[in-house]
């Protein structure tokens, strides 16, 4: 008899409900605030309102208390922000009240005001800086600004960005094959695949991202993470580079984009072995300290302590605005160039867009993804991290706009908010040009 991974449980939202194009039935957000739901209050709390790393994920709305506690549920590896003073971020004129009712054209064909966008969405907090200065700062549904929030899939961001600075610094090769670092996956489908090809995502393997989906290859990697308890029974890997040299080939390298967590994974992976440091030291040296971060970050771990390099880290909102805005200054902030400005100008070059629109991810128009950036190729040169169940960091060049929103939307897949999300920007941006 073939082993189902989640024959008998109820392991969603990680994948939580629909493929795309469905629509799901959503809770109303206002029946899942966090000042309402009392969970993990009380010594101890009750039976009913407690969360641990069997539940946190399959049980809505446990990830709404989970999401800024992931370091009580899960091993973790701290990011440093060192010992040095925290940039402060300028303060400019409150646009709160005037944001908030900024309306737009959503993806119904209704009117929506920019406020009840975000509780659309389940936002947990959100920041607005314009030309450098915060106009917006707003923690929904009781989440504390000083705990680190998880940051899914926005993670890969900063895999992408320290790999393409040490790409800068000659310590690694784009055209490099990736198993000239990781001679491990010499048999795994990502044989012949160049650094570059793992970077973009171009990189072909036998692998099925479907959140939906319960017989997706994301539920074998979400074990082999830790991210969800093995089930009895269950003989697969149980750690990430156990699991990564199982996956196998699929067509030629280069020709098509599809997206896959487990890409980052082995570009984790790549950056440890070519470095020899963790993944956290990495981020806390070349970064989140040079930064003048105002909190430590982490990354969660898998059982033989590799970070989750394209899931785990987890940061506060104001440090990521910090992040965001030194994005936007082409790699500078708090007077130091943390990465080259060249580095920022080529993840903004994008690649190919045509391979990504022949990805079906119709939601994003006229996008490409470069080094693990989302980049739309507007009219203002606009690029995004972005992260499941509504994780953004939106970065607008040319109007001086950085958003960072965090979230805990039921389903985790960006096709249900992004089609919010890119005419709320839009307005915004119109707004504050």
């Amino acid at each position: 008899m073939t082993f189902r991974p989640l024959a008998g449980l109820a392991l969603l939202t990680l994948m939580i409900s629909s493929a795309y194009g469905q629509t799901p039935h959503l809770p109303p957000p206002e029946t899942v605030r966090l000042d309402r739901l009392q969970l993990m209050q009380g010594f101890p709390p009750p039976a009913d309102k407690r969360i641990d790393a069997s539940n946190f994920l399959n049980q809505y709305p446990n990830i709404r208390w989970a999401f800024h506690h992931m370091r009580e549920l899960l091993p973790t590896r701290n990011i440093a922000r060192g010992s040095g003073t925290p940039y402060q971020l300028p303060q400019g004129e409150d646009r709160q009240q005037d944001i908030n009712a900024l309306e737009f054209t959503g993806p119904d064909g209704a009117r929506m005001a920019f406020g009840d966008y975000l509780t659309a969405t389940y936002a947990d907090a959100t920041i607005i800086m314009k030309d450098g200065k915060v106009i917006y700062e707003a923690y929904h549904e009781g989440m504390p600004a000083d705990q680190p929030h998880i940051m899914w899939s926005m993670t890969k961001s900063f895999l992408g960005l320290l790999a393409t600075q040490l790409i800068e610094e000659g310590v690694l090769r784009a055209d490099a094959l990736v198993t000239d670092y990781v001679p491990e996956l010499s048999e795994s489908g990502w044989q012949g695949a160049t650094l570059q090809q793992l970077l973009n995502m171009t990189a072909d393997i036998d692998y099925s991202e479907v959140y939906a989906d319960a017989e997706s290859d994301v539920v074998k990697y979400a074990l082999a993470a830790g991210m969800v308890p093995a089930p009895d029974g269950f003989t697969g890997e149980r750690d990430l580079y156990s699991y990564l040299p199982t996956i196998g080939a699929a067509e030629e390298h280069g020709q098509a984009f599809r997206y896959r967590t487990v890409h980052t994974e082995t570009l984790g992976w790549v950056l440890r072995r070519a470095t020899g440091k963790h993944t956290a030291d990495l981020i806390s040296e070349r970064i989140w300290q040079k930064l003048g971060a105002e909190h430590d970050a982490y990354m969660l771990l898998d059982r033989n302590g590799a970070e989750w390099a394209g899931a785990g880290m987890n940061a506060t909102l104001r440090d990521l605005a910090r992040f965001g805005e030194m994005m936007r200054l082409e790699g500078k902030l708090n007077g130091e160039q943390i990465v080259s400005p060249e580095v920022v100008r080529s993840i903004r070059e994008g690649a190919d867009r045509e391979a990504f629109k022949a990805s079906g991810r119709d939601f994003q128009p006229g996008y490409s993804y470069r080094n693990q950036w989302w980049i739309s190729h507007n009219k203002d040169g606009a690029f995004e991290a972005l992260g499941v169940h509504g994780q953004t960091i939106h970065v607008n060049p040319a109007v001086g706009l950085v958003v960072v929103r965090l979230s805990s939307h039921p389903v985790a897949t960006s096709a249900h908010t992004f089609p919010m999300t890119l005419p709320a920007m839009e307005a915004l941006a119109d707004r504050l040009r």
